[in-house]
């Protein structure tokens, strides 16, 4: 065993494509264990390779989430494209009844405009009348007075 232990961190770190700091992480996790050697760690190269292997069926295993968060979303997306399509439906009856809504209003502004306008005439009438009461009062009166004496 101590045979196969001879890579130390700077060769370990090139095998395993990572920095030291890495490296340390993984001692830490104790997913590598080396043999310390004083201030040194010495790998076995077979267990390097092994763990190496390892780490990217890990990786792969994470992408196999994500393409279930994928059809999820897509699931979701779905759901949400009836809600729109229903949401569609419900604009389309609110705006044909709007359109419905000011064709009455705008009938019952004609009715209104008609029905006023006899009303307005006999005003017109009134006003004319006390205009006229005025202008007599007026100038017309102040004549009346003078000429009266």
């Amino acid at each position: 065993m101590k045979g196969e232990s001879n890579v130390t961190l700077l060769e370990a770190c090139k095998l395993l494509k990572v920095s030291r700091r890495t490296v340390s992480r993984y001692i830490k996790k104790g997913l590598l264990n080396p043999e310390i050697n004083g201030n040194e760690y010495k790998f076995n190269r077979s267990d390097l390779l092994k763990f190496k292997k390892t780490k990217r069926t890990k990786k792969t295993n994470k992408t196999k989430p994500e393409s279930d968060i994928i059809s999820f979303l897509k699931e979701q997306i779905k759901g949400k494209d009836d809600q729109i399509k229903v949401k569609d439906e419900q604009i389309k009856e609110l705006l044909e009844r709007s359109r419905e809504t000011n064709i009455m209003f705008n009938r019952l502004q004609n009715q209104l405009l008609l029905t006023g306008d006899k009303e307005e005439g006999k005003k017109d009438k009134e006003d004319k009348e006390d205009r006229q009461d005025k202008k007599e009062k007026g100038l017309n009166g102040f004549f009346k007075k003078l000429f009266n004496r």
